[in-house]
């Protein structure tokens, strides 16, 4: 006779009894777990040491927590110090020599490129291996947000790109089945999630910098649509480069309009 106790559960026979039993229960409990293990996959890998890239599909964390912390320290460093618009530029536009010849080295030298990759490969994409990262577009994006916009639309480009852009891909990754896919094959989902995304950076940031209420909705709205959408226009360039590009020159068409 069995007796039901810490060591012996008669829930845990009957479940295995079942699971026997029923071979569509055995199916269906087996697509469970490798559903689950294939997000956790995505979810972990690749890590440091690993020797898998990720695609564009990976949930790519790492790369996404890389994406976010480098925006975010340009925009703290540019606003925090109070630093000139010359200076930024500057050290930045150091940084972006610095970043193209360290790609240049790489994709020029093999041996150079395998350990590049193998040291970065938790921020790297299979894509990248054999070209340009997406590091000197960003660096780039930024120098040309800071030298050209107003230190305000420059900041919030830049946080579009630090904020917007990561959680989009990850709302279209985690999400993106359950809505449309637009014409450029980007989930409905990740578009809209960025648009929030991008709003809601809108609104705390301009709230912080004092502008009046009727500019800070007008230019919330804007903001959000220009940083969430900017990667869907047909432009054969990096996203990383045209987010900030895009979304600051129509920021300041809008504040110019506003003005008057």
């Amino acid at each position: 006779m069995f007796v039901e106790g810490p060591f012996f559960d008669l829930s845990g026979i009957s479940f295995a009894v079942r699971l026997l039993c029923n071979p569509h229960e055995r199916i269906l409990k087996g697509l469970m777990r490798r559903t689950l293990e294939a997000k956790l996959n995505q979810l972990f890998a690749p890590a440091w040491g690993s020797s898998r890239l990720a695609v564009r599909n990976d949930l790519h964390l790492a790369r996404k927590c890389w994406h976010m912390g480098m925006g975010l320290m340009i925009v703290g460093i540019y606003l925090g110090s109070h630093m000139s618009r010359t200076t930024a530029v500057q050290l930045l536009g150091s940084a972006l020599g610095l970043s193209l010849l360290m790609e240049m080295a790489r994709l020029r030298n093999g041996s150079l490129n395998e350990r590049i990759v193998k040291a970065m490969g938790p921020i790297m994409r299979t894509s990248e291996v054999d070209r340009f990262s997406g590091m000197p577009f960003y660096i780039a994006s930024s120098v040309l947000a800071i030298a050209i916009f107003p230190r305000e639309i420059a900041a919030l480009s830049i946080l579009y790109l630090a904020i917007g852009d990561p959680l989009a891909s990850l709302a279209g990754i985690l999400w993106g089945e359950r809505g449309g896919r637009l014409p450029n094959g980007k989930s409905l989902v990740g578009t809209l999630a960025g648009v929030v995304a991008c709003m809601s950076v809108s609104f705390f940031f301009l709230r912080t910098q004092g502008f009046p209420d009727h500019h800070l909705l007008v230019l919330t709205l804007i903001g959000g649509l220009a940083g969430g959408v900017a990667e869907l226009l047909p432009l054969e360039v990096d996203d990383n480069f045209s987010i900030p590009v895009v979304s600051g020159f129509t920021l300041w068409f809008a504040l110019i309009l506003l003005s008057f």
